[in-house]
């Protein structure tokens, strides 16, 4: 059994690079990424090129470690995932082939993350593809989330190929559009990630790394537990909230079941709190800090991941909590992981929370709302400026 963590495009492939930096998370999780720049893959430094696969205008899907791969994986589709989406058309059905000679025939997949950028070409175009591969690959009950990155609509940017073309800040939310709505043909729920929040700061293009990894950090606290940890959860009898599932994750970010079920929009945040002070790596008796969970809890709605989100209209929330065994055990520490509930409680009624033990030096709080999609100011922004665009 194995959870896939498939990175599509430049922006997807980033993500999922960033999220491999993380120790443990192979021990349940395997990464894939699809670019169809190889110079974007060559960039990435936690997936290796036989867990690359290049998308290619002439050949089609190609392995990351076929002879010449550089050679005709070079053109990228310029912000244009309509030719993104042509391709996999003709060439999509290699990719289940490629999934059973990198993963095993058996299919074993229950749950996968595909990450994408919508602004531009490769990942907004190929993403709905590569959950219609996983699906067939899986050949069972696979729950897919997507990852999803808002361009900044503020300006425009700049292509980097050969032509120096410059696309509107129109074009890239018609494409964010675009991506939206195949996207809720083929996912059970979708997180946004909104790269406009880093559009109102100073010298923003150099945050992008430090975003990717915030970003990565709340997926990888969001959805590793004991399995990542090494740990025995039965040991930890002290512990008042469940420790939470994929499933869980799916729910939350869901509406309804079956094929009559919706995926929801959800935002994520992450706090979080070292709990030993410097001198206490030193002399460890004296290190130990108390958590403030209310503090955690606030400071995690405040970093989501979209920006001037009306908390009042989500329709669930989810919360996981990581902490040290002292901070779930200790009367004398023991996170008061009622108020974490009672920060989510405030917003909406139905609220699942969990808590997991580590073995790091800090507590982290990592919530998630979801909204249905007429619910967000940003994506009806983005659909003015896209519906403004296509008419001129």
């Amino acid at each position: 059994m194995v959870y896939l963590f498939v990175g599509t495009g430049q922006a997807g492939s980033a993500l999922v690079d960033e999220v491999f930096a993380h120790e443990g998370i192979r021990i349940e999780a395997a990464p894939l990424a699809l670019n169809s720049t190889v110079r974007d893959l060559e960039n990435l430094t936690h997936i290796e090129d036989d867990e690359w696969i290049g998308v290619s205008e002439t050949d089609g899907l190609v392995p990351g470690t076929q002879a010449g791969f550089e050679e005709v994986v070079t053109g990228g589709f310029g912000r244009r995932p309509r030719r993104a989406n042509d391709v996999m058309e003709r060439h999509g059905q290699q990719l289940v082939p490629m999934l059973e000679e990198r993963f095993g025939e058996e299919g074993n997949v229950p749950f996968a993350f595909v990450f994408l950028g919508l602004g531009g070409g490769t990942g907004c175009g190929i993403a709905p593809h590569v959950v219609d591969a996983i699906r067939r690959y899986a050949a069972g009950d696979v729950k897919v989330i997507a990852v999803a990155v808002l361009p900044n609509t503020q300006e425009s940017v700049h292509v980097r190929d050969d032509e120096e073309e410059t696309v509107s800040a129109g074009r890239q939310a018609s494409n964010a559009v675009y991506g939206l709505d195949r996207l809720e043909e083929t996912v059970d729920g979708i997180l946004l990630v909104d790269n406009q929040r880093l559009g109102y700061e100073d010298s923003a293009e150099g945050r992008f790394a430090e975003y990717n990894e915030y970003v990565a950090g709340s997926v990888v606290d969001l959805v590793s537990g004991p399995v990542v940890e090494r740990i025995d959860p039965g040991e930890y009898d002290e512990i008042d909230a469940p420790i939470i599932d994929i499933q869980d994750i799916v729910t939350s970010l869901s509406f309804g079941a079956g094929p009559d079920g919706e995926p929801g929009y959800g935002t994520i945040g992450r706090s979080i709190e070292m709990t030993m002070s410097l001198p206490g790596y030193f002399l460890p008796v004296i290190g130990d800090q108390q958590v403030d969970a209310a503090e955690l809890a606030y400071l995690a709605q405040a970093k989501q991941s979209v920006d001037d989100v009306t908390f009042g209209d989500a329709r669930k929330a989810i919360g996981h909590v990581r902490a040290p065994r002292k901070y779930i055990a200790d009367p004398e520490y023991q996170i008061e992981i009622s108020e974490v509930r009672r920060r989510l409680n405030e917003h909406c009624s139905e609220v699942n929370l969990g808590m997991v033990p580590t073995s790091r030096n800090l507590v982290s709080c990592t919530t998630v709302y979801t909204f249905e999609r007429t619910d967000l100011d940003r994506i009806r922004e983005i659909e003015e400026i896209a519906d403004t665009y296509e008419a001129a």
